[in-house]
């Protein structure tokens, strides 16, 4: 049997997509939030294109799929992306599952264009800080990923297992990945790639940008999860 208090949290994260028309603060801080990521991607775009070659499809890959479809994944699922906030939490999972899908295909294709771009120059591969903290990242991103197809299945491990802990472990992964991925995306902008048509105050600008945005898109699942954790491994609780 489950306790009172973990069906409690799993009420709670079931009704999470049951919300109201937004308010005026919470629509400003979605369009925020969502400026200091768009911006920044624009930037690297315009950044790659100005000196276009077969390599610019690498950080044009990885700024489409970090940062706009990994991202807006995770704004999706913690109830902030209010552009669909009449859907009900099933539907926000499926748009957090599809992003995340597209999002990593995208981050794939860009892993597959600097290999064969390195191929092509007889270059060393993963000999770079950036190129070896981008790789630890993907596989990670994809383990956590396959382990969400279980955190949405909690249902073939149940009662084994509690369902809540697997959501829980799920969303800590997620937060975790997260950060590594905006982090191994500002990684690369301090490339000697970026030194041919970037700019330091761009870099700078972009640093700042997609730093404040990832604290934006996290608070929520931050505090959701510590929250989560306390009840999880605090004193147990008196409900019978």
């Amino acid at each position: 049997m489950i306790s009172k208090k973990h069906q409690r949290i799993l009420l709670d994260m079931s009704n999470e997509g049951n919300k109201g028309s937004p308010s005026v603060i919470t629509f400003g801080f979605s369009i925020l939030t969502h400026f200091l990521l768009v911006a920044p991607i624009i930037y690297i775009l315009v950044v790659a294109f100005e000196n276009y070659s077969f390599f610019s499809w690498h950080p044009i890959c990885m700024s489409v799929g970090v940062g706009l479809l990994i991202t807006e994944a995770v704004f999706s699922i913690s109830g902030e992306a209010y552009i669909s906030w009449k859907l009900p939490r099933r539907n926000r999972v499926t748009i957090h599952w599809v992003l995340h899908t597209l999002g990593l295909t995208v981050i794939g294709i860009g892993l597959i264009i600097i290999v064969v771009n390195k191929v092509n120059h007889d270059r060393p591969h993963f000999a770079t800080t950036h190129s070896q903290l981008g790789l630890v990242t993907i596989i990670l991103s994809v383990l956590t990923a396959t382990f969400g197809i279980l955190a949405n299945n909690t249902v073939w491990v149940y009662p084994r297992v509690r369902p809540v802990l697997i959501k829980v472990a799920h969303a800590c992964g997620g937060i975790g990945i997260t950060i590594l991925l905006l982090a191994t995306l500002i990684n690369g902008t301090y490339s000697n790639w970026w030194a041919i048509s970037g700019t330091s105050t761009g870099r700078d600008l972009t640093f700042a940008s997609l730093f404040f945005a990832g604290v934006l898109i996290l608070v929520k699942p931050i505090l959701g999860a510590v929250s989560r954790c306390r009840v999880i491994f605090g004193p147990p609780s008196s409900d019978t």
